[in-house]
């Protein structure tokens, strides 16, 4: 798959979770429960900022295989199930929209770990 396809599939988690970021931020003050609104939001962009972080330093030359690719995928899998667990509790009970933005990229940050951790 072209490298191009991948930055796609990494990029708009990317984009989503900084997006997420400003509408907390926006509303920093008059939002309650902001602790767990935000560790909702990290963990997706820990996921996602390591996937672009590994893709960078494939294109770059270097090489994620066996022994040490599925460290990658499996630290990026406990990070954004870890997100998807806790951004659907906070989505659930909170109801904004930038948590549910948040949960679509952990979510989506989790398949495709899934995916890169089954295959290697």
């Amino acid at each position: 798959m072209p490298f191009a396809v991948w930055w796609a599939l990494f990029g708009v988690p990317l984009v989503v979770v900084v997006v997420s970021w400003a509408a907390l931020f926006s509303h920093w003050s008059s939002e309650g429960q902001r602790v767990w609104k935000a560790l909702a939001i990290l963990f997706p962009t820990a996921a996602t900022l390591l996937a672009c972080g590994a893709l960078a330093y494939v294109e770059l030359g270097g090489k994620v295989g066996f022994g040490g690719g599925i460290e990658v995928y499996f630290l990026g899998l406990l990070l954004a199930l870890a997100g998807t667990g806790l951004g659907f509790v906070v989505t659930l009970r909170f109801r904004r929209w930038f948590s549910v933005l948040a949960l679509g990229a952990s979510t989506w940050m989790s398949f495709l770990f899934f995916l890169m951790a089954s295959t290697d």
